[in-house]
């Protein structure tokens, strides 16, 4: 079995925050609604990302296991679109918010394979179209971005990552945040569910992986009052009977999971089925004659 699953969301001080480990969480001093959809719909074990703007009022959390957005109904109509791929926006699979006060900041990557979009500050989007320069496969790479206080960016690819950190903020090489991704610069991506930190560059959560394997770690500098909440959410889960718990809850899930994939799939094979049968009667209409469709087999 896994360990259980962690989610970090670093909010407004110290002082504001959500932890969530296995089934059990801690929530303080965030938004009303996310701190409802907390207590009331947020499955830790199967939320894999949660992004929340710089006044907390703007979030997304996205649920693996019903394929399912989670969000505020005052957030932004552009970002509305991008969770709906409605009105000319590209559907999307990812979402982060920058350090702005402007409720409009975003950056969507979409599920299509090169369709991100963003809507930064110009000193950031400058900084984005230089990194994207050097890349010749940036649009086919890029799987994600998180955002940390100031112009502080870190750009999430399926081979690795590109940091970009604020000159103002990061003036010790000896800083945690420097440290760990210097230790991780070859060799390992990170993954969503990743998150900074917007009131104090030194507090992150990191979730690190190498490509093409399972091998993942997790590194965090978090205030005290996070990390002792951490660690006893931790040491809970460790009870045999929470890992129980824990383990029957994440089947079921899983097989709800599972059972929606297979679904999808068996749509998406239907309609490719009656494609192909409209393509093969519209050639028969056009030519006058009949298609006798012969299956091969390799």
């Amino acid at each position: 079995m896994s360990d259980p699953h962690t989610v970090i969301v670093l909010g407004s001080s110290p002082e504001s925050y959500f932890i969530g480990h296995g089934r059990r969480h801690y929530v303080e001093n965030m938004s009303e609604s996310f701190t409802n959809h907390a207590k009331d719909t947020l499955n830790v074990s199967m939320t894999t990302w949660a992004s929340v703007s710089k006044d907390l009022e703007t979030w997304v959390t996205y649920d693996v296991a019903t394929d399912k957005f989670h969000f505020n109904g005052s957030i932004h109509q552009d970002i509305r679109d991008h969770l709906s791929g409605t009105n000319g926006k590209s559907l999307t699979d990812f979402v982060a918010f920058p350090d702005s006060d402007d409720p409009g900041c975003y950056f969507s990557n979409g599920k299509s394979q090169g369709a991100w979009n963003a809507f930064l500050d110009q000193k950031i989007i400058d900084k984005l179209n230089e990194v994207k320069a050097g890349i010749d496969d940036f649009d086919q790479g890029i799987k994600g971005m998180i955002f940390g206080k100031g112009k502080t960016f870190i750009l999430m690819f399926h081979a690795g990552f590109v940091a970009e950190l604020d000159d103002e903020e990061f003036t010790d090489e000896e800083h945690p945040l420097i440290k760990v991704l210097r230790d991780h610069s070859e060799g390992w991506c990170i993954e969503r569910g990743s998150t900074l930190c917007f009131y104090d560059s030194k507090y992150f959560f990191l979730k690190f992986k190498k490509p093409g394997t399972s091998q993942t770690m997790m590194h965090w500098n978090l205030p005290i009052g996070m990390a002792e909440k951490l660690q006893d959410l931790q040491e809970t889960a460790k009870q045999p009977e929470e890992l129980m718990a824990i383990m029957e809850s994440d089947q079921m899930w899983m097989k709800l999971a599972q059972s929606r994939m297979n679904m999808q799939l068996n749509m998406s094979t239907m309609m490719a089925q009656q494609m192909h049968r409209g393509g093969l009667a519209m050639l028969a209409a056009v030519t006058g004659g009949t298609v006798v469709e012969k299956p091969y087999y390799s």
